[in-house]
């Protein structure tokens, strides 16, 4: 009886392991195809306009060895080792669904680090890769959003002449960029995904090419949309304004601008941005747009300034802070003619007038008034201040 027990019990214990385990669907690691960048471009055929995804697989074997994305003739292997495959669909899903196949073991989007967005690309595709990468299982809430003016799938084939990663370049740029400009900044997927459900602006992207020599990437400044809708792009410095406007705190960059015949440069350390609202003119809101810059002169060709007299610092910040106003207006107009709220006006509308909705606001945006208010805050650089 008691040996009868003892192996009922055994075989429970088997049973009960069986499942637990763990192991019984285990999948080698050099089996899975690791996701690290995917592209979004739009195919125009007989067919009609088709979204192109392209996926990075960064080859875990080196080149011609095996590992993720083995299987032969799947795309193009790169000297930096990484693999880049594209495929077309009627949708996203199906285009992923045709990478899948083709590629050898499983593809894991779970190491996805960035998404770039042709310019091209239809505003109906942009939408639908992001709902597909927000409510996707396994898919990280946490992948940064860019744009291009070329095809994605080029510039995910781009190498750097010092060999680091896509990965590492497009990090690279952004770090740089707060020692230059400033204006690159990578949004979440999340946030640009939130922006266009809860329509409280406009959203901007970074645009990202490949240098006319072909031999790496370079920022050329900022994408703008109308909802999901490609409208145009502005250049760095404009980028510089419009992301101390729409994010309301950005750490700033660097700015050009002309002052005692010369042409002189200031660091931007911190931008904190006010915007309030309030109805206008025949139902159009009127906006005050207040913008507090603590920045540093910077050495301008051995230009130099009295230690002991401000007065000249003094009368340089009320320079910049005029040209910053004026270049924010020629902004604001360019973004009107768009019909785009890049500046995320719409954000403070609806609190202070939560009778119009964002149709309601998009229809009377170009006709909107927007006095601005700069100020500029200087200090000198080096030891003596």
């Amino acid at each position: 009886m008691r040996c009868a027990c003892r192996t009922a019990a055994a075989l429970v214990l088997l049973l009960l392991a069986a499942p637990t385990s763990g192991c019984w669907d285990a999948l080698d690691i050099d089996r899975r195809a690791f996701i690290t960048v995917m592209g979004l471009d739009s195919d125009v055929s007989e067919e009609g306009r088709r979204p192109r995804v392209s996926v990075m697989i960064p080859s875990m074997g080196g080149a011609g060895e095996g590992g993720a994305g083995g299987g032969a003739g799947a795309g193009e292997e790169m000297a930096s080792k990484v693999l880049v495959v594209e495929e077309s669909g009627v949708n996203v899903e199906e285009a992923v669904q045709r990478i899948r196949s083709m590629v050898g073991g499983v593809i894991d989007f779970s190491t996805l680090q960035y998404v770039v967005t042709s310019k091209d690309a239809s505003p109906e595709d942009l939408t639908e890769a992001l709902h597909a990468i927000q409510f996707t299982r396994f898919i990280p809430l946490t992948p940064f959003v860019f744009a291009t003016e070329q095809k994605a799938g080029d510039l995910l084939r781009a190498q750097s002449p010092t060999g680091r990663s896509l990965i590492d370049t497009l990090d690279a740029i952004q770090i740089q960029s707060r020692l230059g400009f400033g204006h690159v900044q990578y949004p979440g997927a999340w946030e640009t995904m939130a922006m266009l459900i809860n329509k409280t602006g406009d959203m901007s992207l970074t645009l990202v090419n490949r240098t006319d020599e072909g031999d790496g990437l370079k920022a050329v400044g900022l994408a703008v949309y109308d909802g999901p809708k490609y409208v145009g792009m502005v250049v760095p410095a404009d980028a510089l304004m419009l992301h101390c406007v729409a994010r309301r705190r950005y750490p700033g960059g660097a700015y050009l601008f002309r002052g005692d015949d010369r042409d002189l440069l200031i660091r931007i350390v911190r931008a904190r941005t006010r915007v309030e609202a309030g109805p206008g003119d025949a139902g159009v809101p009127r906006f005050r747009v207040s913008v507090r810059m603590n920045a540093a002169l910077m050495d301008s060709g051995g230009y130099r300034l009295p230690l002991l007299n401000r007065k000249k610092l003094d009368e340089l910040e009320q320079v910049a802070a005029r040209d910053m106003e004026d270049r924010l207006g020629r902004l604001l107009e360019r973004l009107k003619s768009w019909n785009s709220d890049a500046m995320r006006l719409y954000h403070e509308v609806r609190v202070r007038m939560p009778e119009m909705s964002y149709e309601d606001f998009k229809e009377v945006y170009p006709r909107v008034e927007v006095d601005f208010d700069v100020s500029v805050l200087l200090i000198r650089t080096g030891l003596l201040r």
